[in-house]
């Protein structure tokens, strides 16, 4: 209550000082996610360093920005909200949307895992309108708040574990650009031929699945979802998981 008394106060004479500020206050501010700790070595692509630059603990992460994460190493990043997101080895993401609203409690974040592992601790969320998604080539999963983690595979295919909360997964929105570019590229059209057994037809259509607490659901590298179905957890228990969850005791919100 205090708190929120403190920033309408300030609000209201920061208004004393004309319109244009009052704009600029209400502003998001401190939309850079954080890295808070690393194992091992990895690398940051931006715009300016497009052949990549050694990232390290402390560096602040914007949208658009993309991290790999060397062999054998792991890193993890905290978001403006206590949000927490870790990349396993030979992970590679982009920071796709950033947002966030101190004022509002309002967020909007987007992440692209193009390859390797990603674990997730969410800030649960307070407004109707905020999201946080982990998008893959195939799917995409969104949380109100929980705990889970996303494997891509060589091959595109993917997997997601929910630990705590539930899980929207959804085959992402075509985009039609890129379609349309791949479509122009110069390429060899094959001539007629037979397509060898077993084959399938592999539908389109739009698709949602909901993943609770201790359930995953696999995603093809054409883009079929499976059932969402329990999982063990003694089996679940790598070095991966433990090392996860030991670090997500000492997250605070």
């Amino acid at each position: 209550m205090l708190k929120r008394f403190s920033v309408y106060l300030l609000l209201v004479l920061v208004a004393l000082m004309g319109d244009r500020s009052v704009v600029k206050a209400a502003e998001p501010a401190g939309n850079d996610a954080v890295v808070t700790a690393m194992q091992g070595s990895a690398r940051l692509f931006t715009k300016d360093a497009a052949t990549g630059v050694a990232l390290k603990k402390g560096d602040k992460l914007k949208k658009e920005y993309e991290v790999k994460v060397g062999e054998k190493s792991r890193l993890e990043i905290r978001f403006p909200d206590g949000t927490v997101m870790r990349l396993a080895e030979k992970s590679h993401i982009k920071m796709n949307e950033l947002a966030f609203n101190k004022q509002t409690d309002g967020k909007n974040v987007k992440v692209g895992l193009s390859a390797g592992k990603l674990w997730a601790n969410v800030k649960r969320m307070t407004t109707s309108d905020s999201s946080v998604e982990v998008a893959t080539s195939n799917a995409v999963a969104g949380v109100r708040g929980t705990v889970y983690r996303v494997n891509v595979e060589d091959d595109q295919s993917a997997l997601i574990k929910v630990y705590d909360g539930s899980v929207y997964v959804a085959n992402p929105p075509r985009d039609a650009s890129k379609q349309i570019d791949k479509a122009t590229e110069p390429h060899e059209v094959p001539g007629p031929h037979e397509v060898p057994p077993p084959h399938h037809e592999v539908s389109m259509e739009e698709w949602t699945a909901i993943v609770t607490a201790m359930q995953q659901i696999t995603i093809s590298p054409q883009g079929v979802p499976s059932k969402p179905q329990d999982f063990d957890p003694k089996a679940d228990l790598d070095d991966w998981v433990k090392w996860n969850q030991e670090r997500d005791k000492q997250v605070q919100f």
